[in-house]
């Protein structure tokens, strides 16, 4: 596969912009000292490609929102993403088990919203009632958190989980950053939901100053009840394009930014003053087969466009040997119950092209819609599978979208809620979801039930059963397919240090951010 030209234009453009400003000095003076031994940066900078529709941590879940939100808002507990996932406190400083269906949890005090209001275990029931609210985008974070049937106070600090289920995941559930995040009630109630959805209020180190469709301000909140982080000011802004991005990065006119090219690092690094890091994210991308109608309506057809994916040659020539095609869809941070023996989708076009021969495909067109450089090499990943298909004889063609329907065919990428089979495929394909609603409604009644045995027993070796059997279920009826999991890079200047997160959240908190010079 080549290069775009177009890529080749824009190194050789950076190369002569890198030369030119390669002594170019950091776009902030860093001053005084945090108790932690980093300096303030008055003004953190960050490129990236979009921002969210909208601010409520509750009605939003995606790439480019968890990179905002998990700053301004927090979670009962923290699933650590620099200690395996461990669970930690946040604002709750104590949990325990009262029997199979109940939890009580004991809040932090003092914790602050920012318009001041203290936390209690009010707000925590009024979030999770606010779940049964249907409001647009709620779908994922109301799934995610069904289980849960009633939260009761016990006092201002004390609240009590009463799950409908034997639910082993819930201290789980309650700690994932797409969807578990506490608003407050009496904030949230006076300004109704779409004046919270523009300028909301959190707990978190953070506070919205300003939001537009171009830039995100947030400023540091002197009441947080953690370590005070080092910057004081984060603008998150805007720059659709890969060479903007870059070219932002080179010129001082921001400090960090995000989903950067492997064929672009090298540019990037060239540059004394700036570094690149990258790591594999818990998230895979895929592509969604709407099953209701038309020619993916035949499990056939669907069958040959996944055997027909090269998807090594798309590790190779996309991700530079750094992508990892997925075993079925799962995620290594499953632990003991990652089945390290599942195969690999296969590739055999031989095997494509005899399945659509015995289909009843007639040459209809089949369209491949995506948004356009929403995902890192998804505008010329998917070039390259509409290039494999045509070659076993689908008439397929590129359709970029603006607002992705997924009448046809569609890419998507799924990001591992939780570290456990239940936080993946069942909750991102299973019952309650978009899928089922929209592109597979007609899910097998078997992976519906094994969606949710699986989410209400705690017997290990049955659970590991019954996850192998929904990725079998899956990898039979095809209602989409998993391509890879990307390698996701950041650039970054020096004097800053920054973990990325397999996340994908951007943690600026005192204990992820230091400014060194």
């Amino acid at each position: 596969m080549k290069k775009t030209a177009i890529l080749l234009i824009i190194s050789m453009l950076l190369v002569i912009v890198l030369s030119a400003c390669s002594n170019t000095p950091p776009t902030n003076e860093a001053s005084g000292t945090q108790a932690s031994g980093s300096k303030e940066l008055d003004v953190l900078k960050i490129g990236v490609t979009e921002l969210p529709q909208l601010l409520d941590p509750q009605r939003t879940s995606g790439n480019t929102s968890i990179r905002i939100l998990y700053d301004i808002f927090e979670t009962i507990l923290l699933s650590d993403p620099k200690d395996k996932w461990s669970l930690k406190p946040m604002l709750a400083t104590e949990w325990k088990r009262v029997d199979d269906y109940t939890l009580d949890v004991t809040l932090r005090k003092g914790v602050k919203f920012h318009n001041g209001d203290e936390l209690k275990s009010k707000d925590v029931v009024f979030s999770f009632n606010r779940l049964h609210q249907n409001l647009p985008g709620m779908a994922d974070a109301t799934n995610m958190l069904s289980v849960v049937k009633e939260v009761q106070v016990i006092d201002d600090y004390k609240f009590r989980i009463i799950t409908n289920v034997v639910d082993p995941l819930l201290e789980q559930r309650i700690a994932s950053s797409w969807g578990s995040w506490i608003v407050p009630a009496d904030y949230l109630t006076k300004v109704g939901d779409e004046a919270f959805a523009a300028k909301p209020v959190g707990t978190g180190p953070y506070k919205v100053v300003s939001y537009s469709p171009e830039k995100v301000v947030l400023e540091r909140f002197d009441d947080y009840w953690g370590a005070k982080p080092a910057a004081k000011r984060i603008e998150f802004i805007v720059y659709n394009e890969t060479s903007t991005r870059i070219t932002a990065l080179i010129t001082g006119e921001v400090d960090l930014i995000t989903q950067v090219p492997l064929d672009q690092v090298s540019v990037i690094e060239s540059n004394k003053n700036l570094s690149v890091k990258g790591l594999n994210i818990s998230n895979m991308h895929v592509l969604t087969f709407n099953t209701t109608s038309g020619p993916l309506a035949d499990k056939k057809v669907r069958q040959a466009l996944s055997l027909s994916i090269d998807r090594q040659m798309l590790v190779d020539k996309l991700w530079q040997g750094k992508a990892v095609i997925p075993k079925g869809h799962q995620y290594s941070e499953f632990n003991d119950f990652y089945l390290s023996d599942y195969p690999t989708p296969e590739y055999n076009v031989e095997k494509a092209k005899k399945l659509l021969a015995e289909s009843s495909y007639k040459g209809e067109l089949i369209e491949y819609e995506l948004k356009s450089n929403y995902y890192t090499f998804g505008n010329e990943a998917a070039e390259a599978i509409v290039d494999m298909w045509k070659k076993v004889g689908i008439n397929a063609k590129v359709k970029f979208s603006d607002k992705v329907e997924r009448k046809s065919v569609a890419n998507w990428s799924n990001t591992m809620r939780f570290p456990d089979p239940s936080g993946g495929l069942s909750l991102l394909w299973g019952p309650g979801t978009d899928a089922e609603k929209i592109y597979w409604k007609d899910m097998t009644p078997e992976f519906l039930k094994n969606a949710k045995e699986l989410a209400s027993i705690l017997d290990p070796a049955k659970r590991k059963e019954l996850a192998k059997k929904q990725m079998q279920i899956f990898d039979d009826e095809v209602p989409g397919t998993v391509l890879y999991y990307p390698y996701e890079g950041w650039g970054i200047r020096k004097g800053l240090e920054w973990a990325p997160y397999s996340s994908q959240a951007m943690d600026f908190r005192a204990e992820n951010f230091k400014v060194l010079n």
